[in-house]
């Protein structure tokens, strides 16, 4: 039904398990970056212009990652200490000019892709339970007008069902996949049965659905 699958946070699990269901280890953007859903939806509304800005990346968390400031994004992996020990502010400055620059091609990826006739999943894992419906109707509504004609759908992955699940629309879908606890990966099975309901998703549900895929619009 899909030709890519694309991960919207919220930390390695994701990316991890996407990777191994769909057997591509293509880069998208947010693969591997600790962050919240607010960071998600202001990178994509910003085309990604907020990300890594200098001044703004700083060590976080007693030196295990750097903050991005500006966009809120936590690198886990990165940046680099030179010397045994946390990374420091002299590590950040001297390593963001390579990063910046994988960062910028991961986003001019995103464009392309957003702009092709590809048919995209998105999929936000939501690792704490703290979206509601309306947060994925904000999700789906930022990258209509972000990329308008671009055919996708969303997949919203919780710990336990939604209370409001009555309340999303055609085109976004949901399915839980329980913590595994000592395990980063999480639970290979429960990201199975997930991605085994995925006929929830029907291709015609895909946004926008008022209009044919965009090879098809000139025929």
């Amino acid at each position: 039904m899909y030709q890519h699958c694309v991960g919207l946070g919220y930390h390695c699990e994701s990316t991890y398990q996407l990777r191994r269901i769909t057997g591509s280890d293509r880069a998208h953007f947010f693969d591997w970056l600790d962050l919240d859903f607010e960071s998600v939806l202001e990178a994509v509304a910003t085309d990604f212009r907020t990300v890594l800005r200098p001044g703004l990346v700083e060590p976080f968390d007693d030196g295990r990652c750097a903050l991005d400031r500006g966009s809120d994004i936590r690198f886990f992996h990165d940046f680099h200490p030179a010397a045994p020990g946390p990374l420091t502010q002299a590590d950040i400055d001297r390593e963001l000019p390579v990063v910046r620059a994988k960062y910028q091609a991961l986003a001019e990826r995103w464009r392309a892709l957003s702009s092709s006739a590809d048919r995209v999943l998105y999929v936000h894992h939501d690792a704490f339970d703290e979206l509601a419906a309306a947060d994925l109707r904000r999700l789906r509504a930022t990258l209509a007008a972000e990329h308008p004609g671009h055919r996708f759908a969303l997949l919203w992955l919780r710990r336990t069902a939604p209370e409001d699940a009555d309340r999303l629309p055609p085109g976004i879908a949901w399915g839980t996949v329980a913590a595994a606890p000592g395990r980063w990966e999480g639970d290979d099975d429960q990201w199975d049965a997930a991605f085994a309901a995925l006929h929830r998703l029907d291709p015609a549900q895909l946004w926008p659905r008022h209009q044919p895929p965009l090879g098809d619009r000139h025929r």
